[in-house]
């Protein structure tokens, strides 16, 4: 813990104090605090970014995600009260999954994507290998896509999302604006789009992924206490 950061942490625990009962412990905590801010320049807006954290997790394409990718970490970025941002390298030679949020919270994600972006990549292997392994090879991705989709409707589609309270909203919304301030819509690959009507191959790759899901298992390990998808 850097110096700033422990002027944040005397901040965060005079700001907590002055929550208390006690009238007059409440007006001290509250001045020590203001005095600590003005002394170091700090903003309210500093305070509350300082509550959110973030983590970092490879992802699986260095541009544009597939879309089964993307709406596995938007759902696993809802379920544990997380945004979540594409993140490219300057020279775009690597890519991350950024989970933003309060607490244990975005460390929590971050392993729970890991964990189940590596069980779907094999679910995925393994059905082009016994179901798609004479397709060529456009067909045979676009198809595994819908199995994926499927795969992630099944396995976290349906867990409830965190509810987070307005504390922890404002303090992911003052977090990006100081670390990502320059973030812009992303637009993940849809590679069936073009499509206009599915053929029942098409949704019995889906259905399998349905399957699939099912089995999709995840040891959170760690107790965590609507997130809109953004690229950096």
């Amino acid at each position: 813990m850097n110096s700033n950061d422990r002027i944040l942490d005397k901040i965060r625990k005079c700001m907590a104090l002055s929550a208390s009962s006690n009238e007059a412990e409440a007006a001290a905590a509250l001045r020590q605090a203001r005095a600590l801010m003005d002394k170091h320049g700090i903003s309210a807006d500093d305070v509350l970014a300082s509550e959110a954290g973030f983590a970092e997790v490879r992802a699986g394409a260095l541009s544009r995600p597939a879309n089964w990718e993307a709406a596995l970490a938007g759902r696993v970025g809802l379920v544990f009260g997380c945004r979540v941002i594409f993140s490219r390298t300057a020279r775009g030679r690597l890519s991350s999954w950024v989970f933003i949020g309060t607490g244990a919270n975005y460390d929590v994600a971050t392993y729970c994507f890991d964990v189940l972006f590596r069980q779907v990549k094999k679910a995925r292997a393994e059905h082009i290998k016994t179901a798609l392994r004479r397709c060529k090879a456009t067909t045979k991705t676009r198809r595994a896509d819908l199995f994926c989709e499927g795969w992630v409707a099944t396995a976290v589609g349906k867990l409830d999302a965190m509810v987070l309270g307005e504390r922890d909203q404002q303090a992911l919304d003052a977090f990006i604006a100081q670390r990502f301030p320059s973030l812009r819509d992303l637009h993940a690959m849809d590679r069936n789009a073009g499509k206009k009507t599915l053929s029942d191959r098409d949704y019995n790759d889906y259905a399998a992924g349905r399957v699939s899901g099912r089995t999709a298992e995840l040891n959170r390990g760690v107790g965590a206490d609507g997130a809109p998808l953004a690229l950096e």
